[in-house]
């Protein structure tokens, strides 16, 4: 876009410049064609005026005077030329010849005004080119102006001869058109449009590396991973971007360190209470009371291990390394066979993702435990897509309604069926945050025939 901006701005300087050495030629050939048209016009007067006997004689002292811009003779006949192109300067200079002639003459019938090339003129007769004409008659003929300047042609009838008049055009080559768009314009344009174009493009580069970088670590940041230190570089825009996300970047990861610790020490404060508790539970003699006791405190433990999960996004800070999701889901499916469930696993080779191992493997048994809790077994499908990894945990359970598939994110959301105790919600938040953590999407879908497919994807 730049480019055609550049190209465009190049060909309307170019049009500015040719319709500015338009108004300048059309100044400079009206006064030319003024000129001319009334030196012609005194000669149309002078001859005029001559005796007819005497017009030879004059005709041939100013041949002998050698050649010249200017020629006259009298022809038996009108000679036919071959005229160039008309053009509007062609058309200005033949309307302001005729003018300035009559202004000197008044007005001539069957007045005749031709423009030719040099080398198409003829003198004399139809049948002569004047530079075809043998080297003893070349005094006749006109100085050759070196340019492609056309001659004027002046012929109209005079006592049954025809008066004939042919002088150069000064500088008229412009009478033939002006080519604005030449080879050497062409070649102009391109090289100084080309010369822009590589210069802001290593301008637009230099300032873009910067931000490019930036994005990337960006996106490491969003996906827990510890984004490096950048330069601060470029722009005084960018400097000051790049040191306000280094100084983001800084306070994110002391806040993620702090709040390990803090969670460290709160699970570790937490377990000394419940295991004294414990203890202090199993010397109650009333055993109802006692059972009772010790479901509360182990309900209590696990929803407390819970909310740490969910207060960490369910994710661990673990450095990420390769991870074959074939290898991993195999060995998840063929621990739940010791219950004794339907189980199965179909998933394609050397599907390998760059992720957390003990994120991703808490993210399918939590998927693969609600499939067997809920489904009462699980298929497990794995496919290679072109932009990444598509894996389908499926189950022939009830199913889940539109209602339930926006609740089963939120934390500790329980179905009301008749489930196991032990079990203390869905985990569907922690798992589709893992997938968000790894770049990924986790989707549920109802599947055909009753059941649910939890769909999880990871780009490439």
């Amino acid at each position: 876009m730049l480019f055609i901006g550049i190209l465009i701005a190049q060909l309307l300087g170019t049009l500015l410049w040719v319709e500015q050495l338009k108004s300048s030629e059309r100044d400079r050939l009206v006064e030319v064609s003024q000129a001319m048209g009334s030196r012609i016009g005194q000669t149309i007067e002078f001859f005029g005026k001559l005796p007819k006997q005497y017009r030879h004689i004059v005709l041939d002292q100013l041949r002998d005077m050698g050649g010249t811009r200017f020629f006259v003779s009298v022809n038996k006949n009108f000679i036919y030329l071959d005229e160039i192109h008309e053009t509007e300067f062609s058309l200005l200079v033949r309307n302001n010849l005729q003018e300035s002639m009559f202004a000197q003459t008044g007005v001539i019938d069957n007045l005749k005004i031709q423009f030719v090339d040099f080398d198409n003129l003829k003198i004399l007769s139809g049948d002569n080119l004047m530079v075809d004409l043998p080297p003893k008659w070349k005094r006749f003929a006109l100085l050759d102006p070196g340019d492609p300047s056309p001659v004027a042609v002046v012929q109209f009838p005079i006592d049954k001869e025809w008066m004939y008049l042919a002088a150069i055009v000064p500088k008229g080559e412009v009478m033939l058109g002006i080519d604005w768009l030449t080879t050497e314009r062409i070649i102009s344009l391109s090289a100084v449009s080309f010369t822009v174009l590589l210069l802001t493009f290593l301008l637009v580069r230099w300032i873009v590396m910067p931000l490019k970088l930036l994005a990337h670590q960006a996106d490491l940041l969003g996906k827990g991973r510890r984004p490096r230190h950048l330069p601060e570089q470029g722009t005084k825009e960018m400097i000051a971007t790049i040191r306000a996300f280094n100084s983001m970047a800084k306070r994110i990861q002391k806040f993620i360190s702090e709040r390990e610790r803090s969670f460290a020490a709160i699970s570790h404060d937490l377990k000394t209470p419940l295991t004294r508790a414990r203890l202090r539970v199993e010397q109650i003699d009333d055993i109802k009371m006692k059972q009772d006791l010790i479901g509360d405190l182990e309900y209590l433990d696990k929803m407390v291990k819970g909310s740490l999960l969910v207060m960490t996004d369910g994710s661990m800070y673990e450095n990420a390394t390769t991870i074959d999701l074939t290898k991993m889901l195999d060995l998840l499916i063929t621990k739940e066979k010791i219950l004794g469930l339907p189980v199965s696993v179909d998933m394609q080779e050397n599907m390998i993702i760059k992720g957390r191992t003990i994120a991703v493997e808490r993210l399918f048994s939590n998927l693969i435990n609600n499939a067997l809790t809920y489904g009462k077994g699980v298929e497990v499908i794995g496919e290679k897509k072109t932009s990444g990894m598509l894996i389908k945990i499926m189950d022939r359970g009830p199913g889940l309604s539109h209602s339930e598939k926006s609740n089963v994110f939120e934390p500790y959301y329980r179905l009301e069926r008749e489930l196991d105790p032990n079990h203390s919600g869905l985990g569907l938040g922690i798992a589709r945050n893992i997938a968000n953590a790894h770049g990924g999407e986790l989707e549920l879908k109802n599947r055909p025939g009753g059941g649910l497919i939890v769909e999880v994807y990871f780009p490439v």
